[in-house]
């Protein structure tokens, strides 16, 4: 009798195992990656470094992805209402700036690219877990060179991670 009751009390706590609660929810991970497609090149980043600022009361995250050429890409995402499912169009026209991100690319040799004037952009944000800091998303973005503004290179199938 005695040993059917330590195999039924094994048994009845076996189920509550905190392991099997932690497989059922769990946690959010974030590779800390970025990739896309920059006119012609692939980008895939080999190192990221993240932080958030407070300016003029909104929260920004900004991540800066660099590749393994030294090429970067950069986000800053007006975290504070930033939800998972939520999408961003962004156009610069003249005299109107939309604040919701940015997104700027600088190649090692120190060309650098922006918004500009009728540059359009999309942002969609896949995950954002504001108690974990992770937020993941998709873009596509034109932007112009800072020296000649007239040059545009085209960011598309872009992916991006991280953890901030």
């Amino acid at each position: 009798m005695y040993a059917l009751l330590v195999v039924a009390g094994t048994v009845g706590f076996s189920g509550c195992s905190k392991d099997e609660d932690e497989n059922q929810n769990p946690a959010v991970t974030s590779s800390n990656s970025a990739s896309a497609t920059i006119g012609t090149t692939n980008f895939t980043s080999t190192k990221m470094v993240a932080s958030t600022e407070s300016i003029g009361g909104l929260t920004w995250i900004e991540l800066s992805y660099i590749s393994q050429a030294g090429d970067t890409l950069a986000f800053g995402i007006e975290g504070t209402t930033t939800n998972t499912g939520q999408k961003y169009t962004y156009q610069i026209v003249p005299n109107v700036i939309e604040t919701d991100y940015l997104t700027n690319y600088t190649k090692a040799d120190g060309t650098m690219y922006i918004p500009s004037n009728n540059n359009k952009g999309e942002m969609t944000i896949t995950l954002h877990d504001k108690t974990a800091k992770i937020i993941k998303g998709t873009f596509s973005r034109s932007l112009t060179s800072f020296d000649t503004d007239s040059t545009v290179v085209n960011i598309t199938n872009g992916k991006f991670e991280a953890k901030y």
